[in-house]
């Protein structure tokens, strides 16, 4: 099941992100959200962002951190 943001700047944030997938604004704003979740619940959204980003090792020491 794919991540959906439940709080209403998460869901504009992602709608950013239909029009500028490369938005990393809005993939900020989103993962700050993940990052207080449990990582069943978020995965699908640092999957995502490490697949849009593959040489962002930001990105994957936050996804490998949050999976410890």
């Amino acid at each position: 099941m794919a991540y959906r943001s439940k709080s209403e700047r998460g869901q504009k944030a992602e709608q950013r992100l239909l029009a500028d997938p490369y938005d990393t604004e809005s993939w900020n704003v989103l993962l700050r959200e993940a990052q207080t979740l449990p990582i069943a619940s978020g995965r699908q959204l640092y999957e995502r962002l490490v697949d849009r980003f593959p040489t962002c090792g930001r990105y994957w020491r936050l996804y490998i951190e949050q999976e410890e």
